[in-house]
């Protein structure tokens, strides 16, 4: 992460994910998001009820341990949280932008995002994935973690929007819930992504639960495995 760009996208309420590449010394963090949500007090609360001591050892396989200590340390001198805060140690927030229809422009080494993606729009996902591309630098990376469940009930009813009808889960009727693509469709678009190299570095199932009987048909799937799958990430590469 040393002197490197990274994006990421969905940056949330406390920028922790932004924080760390910063702690990992990137030369610019842009966190980015399609609200402005962003808390000042949350971010101050994360940094100053963290064990310094964990966040070190953590990070240390990764980056200089001093180096660390000596950002970490900034970090907790800081009193107040501001947009010139974040700037001053080099994080830019953005919010709200909309990367599906608008590029940064700003040449990156790494895409980032963490259950991010299983929110966007269907009709969104192929445009985003190519601005997303198209702003790394050649050799670049993108990782993304995507959840695949449904997420008003984790726990219990994992599968339970596969019965639900496409009206339910258009962008204007469901937009707060999650698009219900799964890993086979996943493949596809970013099978569609010119230029980027990718491939899946992890998968986890849910076998616990029972899945519907009924899947409603505008549900894209290769059967009960892929309907399963809980999680997914891609690690692309910018030919």
């Amino acid at each position: 992460m040393r002197d490197k760009v990274c994006l990421e996208i969905g940056s949330g309420w406390v920028l922790s994910h932004a924080v760390i590449f910063h702690l990992l010394g990137a030369k610019k963090v842009i966190a980015t998001d399609i609200l402005p949500l962003a808390q000042s007090q949350s971010l101050s609360d994360a940094i100053h009820k963290a064990v310094p001591s964990v966040v070190r050892d953590i990070l240390s396989p990764f980056c200089e341990h001093s180096e660390i200590r000596a950002r970490l340390a900034n970090l907790l001198s800081i009193d107040r949280w501001t947009s010139d805060t974040l700037n001053r140690i080099g994080i830019e927030y953005i919010a709200p932008i909309d990367l599906a229809k608008n590029r940064l422009n700003i040449p990156a080494d790494l895409v980032y995002s963490l259950s991010v993606l299983e929110y966007v729009p269907v009709d969104d996902i192929s445009p985003l994935l190519e601005n997303l591309t198209s702003d790394l630098r050649r050799g670049g990376i993108m990782i993304h973690c995507i959840h695949l469940e449904d997420h008003r009930d984790i726990l219990n009813h994992p599968f339970a929007f596969y019965s639900e009808s496409e009206e339910s889960f258009s962008r204007n009727a469901r937009g707060e819930w999650v698009n219900r693509i799964r890993k086979s469709q996943w493949r596809e678009f970013f099978n569609n992504v010119k230029g980027l190299d990718y491939r899946f570095i992890y998968e986890w199932s849910r076998r616990d639960k029972d899945i519907p009987t009924v899947i409603d048909p505008s549900i894209s799937h290769e059967g009960e495995d892929d309907l399963r799958i809980s999680h997914i990430g891609v690690l692309g590469i910018k030919q």
